[in-house]
């Protein structure tokens, strides 16, 4: 489980609209915390003090703005972006933007990781 049980109770009834977890996370990441103001945002974490970061938010518009490349995974479009000083992977179902963000470059962290866990992203209810 990616995200405990438990946690995936309160943040179904906490934050009902925008409740949706990842499914999957890279070997060696783990659950840290969550917070909810306005979108939710689940934190994940490595030994080495890294950071992903799984964001959910009410979205209206093109969901392929700001696109590099995009990804057919698990059955589910997803789309990848970077900055400077950030890699990006994301795809919109039901009204909602699911993202998936770290400041580790593609060649420390695939771009296609990144999408799968961007793709594994599902609803949760209480």
């Amino acid at each position: 489980m990616v995200v405990p049980v438990p946690v995936q109770h309160q943040i179904a009834q906490k934050a009902p609209l925008v409740a949706y977890v990842p499914a999957r996370l890279a070997i060696g990441w783990h659950y840290e915390s969550w917070t909810h103001q306005g979108a939710l945002r689940i934190f994940f974490t490595n030994k080495a003090g890294r950071e992903i970061v799984f964001v959910v938010a009410p979205f209206k518009g093109n969901c392929r703005a700001g696109m590099v490349k995009s990804f057919q995974l698990a059955g589910n479009k997803v789309y990848w972006g970077q900055t400077s000083n950030e890699q990006q992977a994301w795809r919109c179902i039901n009204g909602m933007k699911l993202v998936v963000a770290t400041s580790l470059p593609p060649n420390r962290f695939a771009d296609v990781g990144l999408g799968r866990i961007a793709a594994s992203g599902h609803r949760i209810r209480s």
